[in-house]
């Protein structure tokens, strides 16, 4: 496994969908809301979106980009979170929250690791 590659291996089935559901979000926002300063992140988003990088079971294998475009993505549902998402099971959430908080750690990790200063 190169060393480009990070791995996330999530825990419930919710959390694949979530984040798809997040990027959608995002990616359906983009234009009025500017979610991503850059094309690269957008490319990424419509990737693991569309693509097989996320998912619903099985391990995912992210690079420092595709982390960095789901922790932005992550940050901006945050700051945005719908009415709807504090109307959800409370344990669902907290499955939601967990891989978030997943994402951003591993964000961290891999840009600190290479000594980058992360976003």
């Amino acid at each position: 496994m190169s060393a480009d590659i990070f791995i996330i291996e999530p825990q419930w089935i919710v959390q694949a969908p979530h984040l798809r559901c997040t990027l959608k979000r995002a990616l359906a926002l983009q234009a009025t809301q500017n979610v991503w300063s850059g094309t690269e992140h957008i490319n990424n988003a419509v990737a693991m979106v569309y693509g097989d990088q996320l998912p619903d079971s099985g391990r995912w294998e992210l690079t420092r980009s595709q982390l960095c475009t789901l922790k932005i993505a992550i940050e901006w549902r945050r700051a945005k979170r719908a009415a709807s998402d504090k109307k959800t099971a409370p344990d669902v959430l907290e499955h939601w929250t967990q891989i978030e908080d997943e994402v951003i750690a591993a964000y961290r990790a891999v840009s600190n690791e290479a000594g980058l200063y992360w976003i």
